[in-house]
Order: C-alpha cells, then structure tokens, then sequence
C-alpha cells in the first residue's frame, strides 16, 4: 500500500526521534525478515542496550488519512488520537518512519523538519527531554532599533523562563518599547508593585492612555494571569498584592496636553511634568486630592486652571520658566503650601492672596517683571527663603519686617535705592543688595540687622560706610565691590568674623592700593593698627572692656568650630600673651596642631598644658623663649616640637619622656651642647641644631639614636669631630660646615654625607 496520502508531523515527534546524542537502536528486536534500512542520516550500529523488561514486538502504526496530522505538542497524557482502519503498510516503511527518515515518496522539506540538518525547525520550537518533559525555547535577544533606547546597563538573565533584569537600565532599550508605542507588560508590573511609574526622557508626544488605567486589566492581562495561576502559579501578577500609583514621572518628554482622564490617578502624590511643551493644563486636575508635590516647570503654560488651586494637600509647586502673566487669587487657597516658584515667567504682581500661605518657607519669584509687592507679603509668616531676583522692585513695603523667620533675601538686580525696612527680621543671616541703586547705608536700618553674617552690596553707589557697621557682630562677608567709597572707618577691622571683604572697582585715596591688594587679613590688621580711641567708644562695643591693644588681639581669635575642621590652633600675633578663650576653644576642638610662632612669647602660656591629650605637633619658634617648663613631657602624643629662633640653654629632663618624638628643632639658641634628654629619645629622625654654640659633641650619646637620619650641626663652635661618629650609618644628611675643626677637610664636607662617615671611619684607632 502506497504511503504518499501519508502526512505526519515530525517536528512533534522530536523527542521520540532518535538524535545525533541520544539515538537507541532498534534493530536489535526488528520484525523477522525485515531489512535494515541504511537511510540518509543513520549512523553505525551501536551496542544494544541492556533493556530492564523485555521489549514487545514493534507494532505497525494506523494509517493516516491524506489530511490527518499527528501533533504530540498538546498535553501528552490527556491527548487520545483517533485510530483509523489500520492500513497495510510495510515493516521496512516503518521502521523508516520511526527513526524519522522519511520515505522516498514524501516531500523533501517534510524530511528536513524530521532530520538533524542545520536548517531543521527542531532549533525554533519547542523541545522534549526523554522523559516527555517541556522546555521552550526562547526567542533571541534582538537589540533595539533606531528608533529605541541604545544604552543598556543591566544583564538579563532567564529565570524559570522569564526574563530577568539585573543592574541598572534603561527600560524603554529593555523591554524595547518606542516612542508612541503602548507600555510593555513588564514596566506595567513594576508600576503596580512599586507604585511609582518613571516615563521621563523617552520623547513621547503624548502619554500612553494605559497610563491612566494602571490599575486596570484588560481581558488578555485577565486571561494571561488566569492562566498563569492555574499552570505554574506564578506570583508575578497577584492582584492583590497591588498598589495604586503615587508617583508619576513624565519630564524631558514631548507632550502638548495632559488628558482629562488624569483624574482616574486618584492616588497620585507626586506628578512631574517639567520639560515638556505643555500649553494648559485639564480642570480634572483638582481631582487629584492627594497630590503633594506637583513640578510645571520649563512648559509653555499660559494660565492655570482653576482646579489646580483647589488641592488640598499641596505643597510643593513649580511654575518657573514658563510664559505665565498672571497668577490667580484662588492661589491663597493652597493653605499648605510650602514651596513655592514662579521664576523666569513674565508677572506683572504677586496676588494678594498670598497671604493666606501661613506655611509658605520659600518663595522665588526671580526674574519677572516684578515693580511692587503686595503689603500682604508680610503675612508669610513662616517664609525663611525670599528670592526677588531680576525684577523691577523700587521698594519692598514695611509689612516686609514682620518676617521673623526670615533668613535669606534676595534683591539682586532691581531699582532699589534704600536698605528694606527689616525691623524684626531677627532671623535674617543673608542679606543680597547687589547691582542696585542704593547710595547711602541708613545707619538705623544697620541696627536692625544685627544678625546678618552676609552683606551684599556691590555693583551700586554708595559713597561712605557709616560707623554703625560695626554693629553686625556676626558679619563674615562683605562686599562692597564697585561702589564709590574713598575710605573705610578703621574699626571695621575689629569685627571678630569678618573674614571677606573685596573692595575692588572703588576710588580709594585714604588706603593704600598695596594694601587692599594684599587680602582682606592684611587689610583688617592694617585697619586694626591705626584704631586710636578706646575700644568700647565704638558701636557694638559698648560693653567690652577699654584695652585696645588686648582687644585687637582678640580679634583674631578663631573659633572651635573653625578648629575643629582644621584641627589646628594657630596664633601669630606677635602678641605676648595669648587669650585664654583661645586655648579653651582649641581644647574643645581637640586639635593636633598647636602653632604660636612668631610671637614676643618670653614663657610657655600655662593654658597649653590643657591641651596635653591630643596635641602631636606644637611650634614655639621664633619668640623669647628662656626656658621650657617640664610638663611639656606630659604630652605623649607629641612628634614634632619647633623651639628655633628663642633663647634657651637647656630643655628639662622630662622631655625625655616624649617616646614618640620623631623631630625636634632647637636651632638658632643658645645650646653649647645638645640636651642630654634627646640622646633618650629613641625615635628621634630629625635632629637641628644649628646656630647654636655647640663645641662638643657627645657620640656615646648620638650612637644610641638608631633612627637618626638627619643631623644638622652647622653654624656651631665644634673644634673636633670624633671619628666613631663614622658609625653612624643610619644618617642621610650629615652638615657640619661653619665649625673651626681643621679634620674632616672641607672638600671632604663638600662631597657629602657618605664621604663624611667613611672619612670618619678611617680614622677610628682599634684600641
């Protein structure tokens, strides 16, 4: 009976079908008679295996009709073929057949679906394992078009046959979705898990109407998850485990309107579509009762509608860089509101609602066209930020000191011609006058800014500082840049912080330019030196006590703050005695670093001691030092000790106590020999001792320094130098120059330390 009626799908029967790696003969229990087929595709015959049971005699298989196919890719147990009347086939066709050769009368590509060949579908569907277990097979990666996201960052890797992302990346390149397209399942899935949808810089031209019905399914994610729960129980969409979206991202994108169905978010809490090419806004937004945070900025809006104002939990709001003329009295409606921007717009005037916002902390209303400000601003009692920038202000209104909270104004780039009444802004610490129209500083307004640490002042026409400057204790910078002054009240230089004052662009005549040139350090001490009258005649410092001199010291005090971030105390003062507040501030801050060098010191203060703890470097050159006292050896931390350009003969034996003094400069005294407590200090590396009057030398002594690498011994009165001296060979830098000994030569000495000590050495006499 000819077989050519005969299809069969092969491609369903892979896994039953022998294979390059697993193929079982069956030629060991073929019909009787029944040849051997040496088909296309067969291999040598292998050993037959042992079977566990015997093998039953092969069955011819029931013929097909013309149009029926077998396909073994539904469920293998439930499936239940209908057989036809058995056709008489022959034994050889079958075995054919089985082993997946066709027979002759079959079409060649029917043939290539069953074989192993390299073009076979076998490698894009479906596979069977031997025991009738299901692996699909997965569909390549392929990489996003042009249109797509091209920077990917995260590896994906395959979980139970889901695709898995790991690390950071761009979701649109991942999931492969464009501009336009509808959003891909698996951002849906995050979104409803995390409650928060990020769609920003992905130029859309308008936002995917999924968006709006996140939470919603449609009948194929309904059939889709049905499914999954009742295969393979997959977690990845429990419904009710969801929860609504409360943020929701669309900056940096294309899009000319929002859709009124916005208001189907009911949940949302933070909403930004900044960047866009927004023209106006639905009046569904007041529907949006839970919005707290919502950002409009760098948009083309026009006007707002009037729900925007009618949300009740509101407070943050950004309106800056659009093209807005006007803002709505509905504004004093956002009770809450905290923030508050409507830079870089073109407004005329500020609603007098606005002082209804009794929690607005921030307002900036910068670059606008701004030329007066409602009195009802002094309402804003929680407002600490004021940022008036780039307007058109000729004056601010004397409601403007009611804010007590106030810390920052800023009034940069206006008509102001006179300082803002600001009588109880106790708070104020910045105060940012530049590039107006002032021309004198009202001395009254001066006293109410007490507070202020930054004064701005540059760029307008002021001609004179009145002596009440000085009334602001705090004041760290000053910036009288560009003005007209001529002079500056000296006791300027005895504010306490002031730490920045640029003077440039002025016609002074009173001060030298070398002066103002050198800095403002410079400055103030050169203003300090020519204060004459008492100090507490001056504004400010009434109650401070009538010594100038010490007070001009003290004006150099820095604080323990300013300590701690550099852990050093440093006063060079040429003063000759230090402030106590000094040594308590350093003590505070703990500092490592004690430098009083160049100071008319004659003894170590007693203050000094405190800091004992923490101290590992302390320079104490260039004073009028005739003695050490010995508690300088109760500061075990201590490594480095300057001593040079004072007037000591001897230091105290406690100092021997300092293990961890690995350098010490005693150069420039009045040393005429080196102190026996340093020949005990046995990490010692650094040892100068220059310009003393030094005539001999104690090698016993320098010999026990094992870690002495440098040995400045210059400029001194040393008349021999013992030659056991040569031992040491530790040392790296030897100087010897200006002393009256006639051995080493002086072209010894010039060749250097390594000469100097095989010079010596020669010289040793074996006793």
């Amino acid at each position: 009976m000819s077989n050519e009626g005969v299809k069969i799908n092969i491609g369903s029967f892979r896994s039953r079908l022998p294979t390059p790696s697993n193929r079982i003969r069956t030629s060991g229990n073929r019909l009787p008679g029944a040849p051997v087929s040496k088909a296309v595709g067969s291999v040598g015959r292998l050993p037959h295996p042992t079977a566990t049971r015997s093998l039953a005699p092969l069955k011819a298989p029931p013929a097909l009709n013309s149009e029926q196919v077998i396909d073994l890719r539904s469920s293998q147990k439930s499936m239940k073929p209908v057989r036809p009347p058995k056709p008489n086939l022959n034994q050889g066709a079958l075995r054919s057949s089985s082993r997946g050769v066709s027979n002759t009368s079959v079409p060649s590509s029917k043939m290539n679906r069953g074989s192993g060949s390299p073009g076979s579908s076998r490698r894009d569907s479906d596979s069977f394992d031997e025991d009738g277990t299901k692996t699909p097979k997965l569909s390549p990666f392929h990489k996003p078009g042009a249109k797509g996201h091209s920077s990917i960052r995260a590896r994906i890797r395959v979980r139970g046959g889901r695709p898995v992302m790991q690390g950071f990346a761009n979701i649109g390149a991942v999931f492969g979705t464009t501009k336009g397209d509808d959003l891909h399942p698996q951002i849906i899935r995050m979104a409803r898990k995390s409650g928060q949808l990020n769609l920003s810089n992905r130029g859309m031209a308008e936002v995917p109407d999924k968006v709006y019905h996140i939470n919603e399914m449609d009948a194929e994610e309904a059939k889709k998850m049905t499914m999954n729960m009742s295969m393979d129980g997959s977690d990845d969409d429990r419904w009710w485990e969801q929860t609504d979206l409360t943020r929701l991202y669309l900056s940096s994108n294309q899009l000319n309107s929002i859709s009124p169905k916005i208001s189907n978010l009911l949940s949302l809490q933070i909403l930004d579509l900044s960047d866009n090419c927004l023209t106006a806004l639905p009046s569904t937004f007041g529907d949006l009762t839970c919005l707290h945070r919502l950002n409009l900025s760098h948009n083309r809006l026009e006007d707002l509608p009037a729900g925007l104002f009618l949300l009740p939990d509101l407070r943050s709001l950004q309106l800056d860089h659009n093209n807005l003329t006007t803002l709505s009295e509905d504004l004093g409606n956002l009770s809450v509101l905290e923030y508050l921007d409507v830079s870089c717009n073109s407004l005329m005037e500020l609603p007098l609602s606005i002082g209804y916002l009794q929690r607005l902390a921030k307002l900036n209303a910068s670059e606008n066209q701004i030329k007066e400000l409602p009195a009802e601003i002094g309402d804003c009692f929680a407002l600490s930020q004021l940022d008036l920038n780039h307007n058109q202000l000729l004056a601010l209104p004397d409601s403007i000191g009611n804010l007590r909270k106030l810390e920052q104004l800023y009034l940069r780039h206006n008509s102001v011609q006179v300082l803002p009444p600001l009588h109880s802004c106790t708070s104020l610490k910045e105060l940012h006058l530049g590039n107006n129209f002032i021309k004198e500083m009202d001395a009254e307004q001066l006293g109410h800014l007490k507070g202020v640490s930054v004064l701005d002042l540059r760029d307008n026409q002021i001609n004179d500082i009145p002596d009440e400057i000085t009334l602001l204790q705090g004041l760290e910078r000053l910036d009288m840049t560009n003005n007209n002054l001529s002079t500056l009240p000296y006791h300027i230089g005895l504010l306490p912080h002031l730490k920045s004052m640029p003077l440039e662009g002025n016609p002074m005549r009173l001060i030298r330019r070398d002066i103002i040139q050198r800095g403002t350090v410079q400055l103030l001490k050169y203003l300090r030196s020519r204060v004459s009258a008492p100090i507490n005649t001056f504004p400010g410092f009434e109650n401070t006590p009538a010594d100038t001199n010490l007070l001009m010291e003290n004006r150099s005090i820095p604080d323990k703050y300013q300590m701690r971030n550099t852990q050093t105390m440093a006063y060079n003062e040429k003063a000759a005695e230090i402030p106590d507040q000094l040594f308590e501030n350093a003590s505070d801050a703990e500092v490592r670093t004690v430098d009083l060098s160049k100071n008319q010191l004659t003894k170590v203060p007693d203050k000094l001691e405190m800091l004992a703890r923490h101290v590992s470097e302390i320079m104490l050159g260039l004073n009028r030092l005739t003695f050490l006292p010995t508690w300088i050896g109760s500061f075990h931390r201590l490594q480095f000790l300057d001593l040079q350009g004072n007037q000591l003969s001897d230091l105290p034996t406690d100092l021997a106590e300092l293990l961890y003094l690995r350098e010490i400069n005693i150069s420039a005294n009045r040393f005429e020999q080196i102190p026996a407590c340093i020949y005990e200090m046995a990490q010692l590396e650094i040892l100068f001792a220059a310009d003393n009057r030094i005539d001999l030398l104690y090698v016993e002594g320098l010999l026990k320094l094992k870690r002495l690498a440098t040995l400045d011994l210059h400029n001194n009165n040393i008349d021999f130098v013992p030659p056991p001296m040569g031992n040491m060979t530790q040392l790296r830098s030897l100087q010897l120059h200006g002393n009256p000994f006639r051995v080493p030569r002086r072209a010894i000495l010039d060749k250097g330390t390594r000469e100097i000590l095989d010079y010596l050495r020669t010289r040793i006499v074996d006793e």
